[in-house]
């Protein structure tokens, strides 16, 4: 069954409970007045029957027989050939107004007829087809007995105060380590000495020890370093790629002619890299945030889409441990982006546009290393609340299995809140860093987004889900009204 067969089959059941009320009506009006019938038929018993006993008194005072033979019994019921006394029940009571029953759609040939004809009822009985159609078709108890079945199959699982504790834990961690384990790379921010990150320095002095040797050095290294040193050494003489490009006119600086060229992109230079490789090409996003596709004839190309899958990433390990490194991942996108940040460079100047922020954090140390660094809060706040869920599901069944649709709901919905809260704590981080670009946690609003796309992903899931559900107790339905004869 289809979306618009469905809403049509639902409309026609709400016809038919339309008329279904009326019927309901009209039986209440006839219950009123059988009732009220009944009562007056008890009281004219009664009075009768008072009557009956005053006769007896009276004929038994002044020494007279009864006419009749038979007894004397209190009939619940008078006897039809006896005539009513003047003045009781002497007036036909008049039957009620009873409420009118619409007559049904004409069924028409075919079920594009029965369809407009449910159509030209609805508009002229003037149904109202905006409430729920559960408090519509169902009576109260079936329609709460529904809504409670749905919330145990489909709807989030409820929260508890543990809940609410351990996202509240995961973003006091998170915020923490944010600010003090990740900070900034470091470096100078207006002419102020900014706190860099431990973990980030550490790493880009060991790079130092495995980026490519450019002839004898002083750099002590163990065997292990060597290694990779002559490795990336390698790599760098025989990875030689078309958008590893240095332009100053078109704002591809030494400093950030890797964040200008898509190929160097961690993950979209999987794609971009490839393709300038196999077209002889530069994509890349110039200084004035326009994009450009510069030819470099100096490259020989190849044909085989391996070959330059192998070339973009063996150059990408060459890079990595160099000086300026690899910018972050879907870092070079924002470049294109030319609103105005609110955020200023300078001392006393004026906010710039959103790429040159972009620009200034990469060529001031913010690097594929860094990256990594600021991925460590939201993956300790996601340790946190994953521990937190096995050890729940553990305590509930020694041997759990898959989570249902409302477990997994309602972890995605402690996910999300977490990394959002997590986020909010990094901008109020930002602001008491000065409004220090360096100290954005991309990796925590690049999760934050995961996990928001994540959580749609799971509520269409839902909805697929209900609809397969509805779609099946339609067909069940329609199945068991053929099956059933008309005559019964």
């Amino acid at each position: 069954m289809n979306e618009n067969t469905r809403v049509q089959a639902e409309r026609a059941v709400l016809v038919h409970r339309y008329q279904l009320d009326a019927l309901h009506r009209a039986l209440q009006s006839l219950e009123g007045h059988l009732t009220a019938l009944e009562s007056e038929s008890a009281l004219q018993r009664a009075q009768l029957a008072s009557l009956s006993r005053t006769i007896a008194d009276l004929r038994s005072q002044a020494g007279l027989s009864r006419l009749d033979t038979q007894p004397q019994t209190d009939d619940k019921a008078p006897q039809h050939h006896r005539p009513s006394p003047p003045g009781i029940g002497a007036a036909p009571r008049p039957s009620p107004d009873l409420p009118a029953i619409p007559p049904p759609p004409d069924p028409g040939d075919d079920w594009e007829e029965y369809t407009r004809n449910v159509d030209r009822f609805i508009a002229d009985h003037g149904i109202d087809e905006t409430p729920d159609p559960l408090a519509q078709l169902l009576p109260p108890d079936r329609a709460a007995e529904i809504q409670r079945r749905y919330d145990a199959d489909f709807s989030p699982a409820p929260w508890d105060r543990w809940d609410y504790g351990v996202v509240a834990l995961a973003v006091t961690v998170g915020a923490l380590t944010d600010y003090l384990l990740v900070a900034t790379p470091g470096g100078k921010f207006q002419g102020e000495p900014q706190r860099g990150s431990p973990l980030t320095a550490w790493m880009k002095e060991q790079s130092k020890k495995l980026a490519p040797m450019s002839g004898r050095d002083d750099i002590e290294r163990n065997a292990f370093q060597q290694w990779i040193a002559e490795l990336t050494t390698a790599a760098e003489k025989w990875a030689k790629v078309p958008y590893d490009v240095v332009s100053p006119e078109h704002g591809l600086t030494p400093k950030v002619h890797r964040l200008a060229s898509l190929g160097h992109d961690p993950l979209l230079g999987l794609v971009f890299g490839v393709g300038d490789i196999l077209s002889g090409t530069c994509t890349c996003i110039d200084k004035s945030g326009e994009w450009q596709v510069m030819d470099n004839s100096r490259f020989k190309r190849t044909r085989n889409p391996l070959e330059a899958l192998v070339r973009v990433v063996v150059h990408g390990f060459s890079d990595v441990f160099t000086p300026q490194g690899l910018p972050p991942p879907f870092l070079a996108p924002f470049q294109l982006v030319s609103a105005n940040s609110g955020i200023t460079l300078r001392k006393g100047g004026d906010p710039v546009p959103v790429r040159h922020v972009v620009r200034y954090m990469y060529a001031n140390g913010y690097d594929l290393r860094h990256f990594m660094t600021t991925k460590i809060s939201p993956a300790i706040a996601e340790a946190i609340l994953g521990a937190y869920h096995g050890v729940r599901a553990c305590a509930a069944n020694p041997e759990p299995g898959e989570p249902g649709l409302p477990d997994k709901l309602k972890r995605e919905q402690m996910l999300v809140l977490t990394h959002g809260l997590l986020a909010s704590a990094n901008i109020l981080k930002t602001a008491l860093y000065g409004w220090n670009p360096m100290a954005i946690n991309l990796a925590q609003f690049q999760t934050l987004t995961k996990r928001m796309l994540s959580l749609m992903k799971l509520a269409a899931e839902r909805d697929r889900m209900v609809r397969q559900a509805l779609e099946e107790r339609w067909e069940a339905l329609l199945d068991r009204s053929a099956l059933t004869p008309s005559g019964s």
